[in-house]
């Protein structure tokens, strides 16, 4: 402690009640524990607020992490939906033209058939994205 031992500790002491005198001894004991107590007080209460700007800053990164995360996933979306459109498969070219004549008949309806070609053309998205990313060239650098 402070690089003094025990045996210097006690004779400090000593001579200190040697000095001061039997009688304002506990006045003296008592002012200094007050004192004591109150400055481990203030380091508990500083290291109390430390840690809370800590965490505020920590939460304020983690926030910053989550938006570049969603904006890294949302430009990997819009990708995927320009690659599936400039390159469509045979499966998304007879889900656009159904669409297209769906569209010009005016029919609102959803059918079991569009639904199963909506899935498809889901699968065919996943896939092209898949084979898209899998090229070294295309693929996300991570920090």
């Amino acid at each position: 402690m402070l690089g003094i031992s025990y045996g210097e500790l006690f004779l400090l002491l000593g001579a200190t009640a040697a000095l001061i005198g039997p009688k304002d001894l506990p006045i003296i004991a008592r002012t200094t524990g007050r004192f004591a107590g109150r400055s481990i007080g203030y380091v508990q209460l500083a290291r109390g607020q430390f840690e809370s700007v800590m965490q505020q800053s920590q939460a304020r990164q983690v926030h910053k992490d989550l938006q570049d995360t969603i904006a890294q996933l949302e430009a990997i979306r819009h990708e995927i939906r320009t690659i599936s459109f400039m390159n469509p498969g045979p499966m998304t070219s007879r889900l656009v033209d159904s669409i297209n004549t769906a569209a010009a008949n005016n029919v609102d309806e959803a059918k079991g058939s569009d639904i199963v070609l909506e899935a498809i053309l889901e699968a065919e998205v996943a896939n092209n994205a898949k084979e898209f990313f899998s090229q070294p060239q295309n693929q996300l650098k991570s920090d």
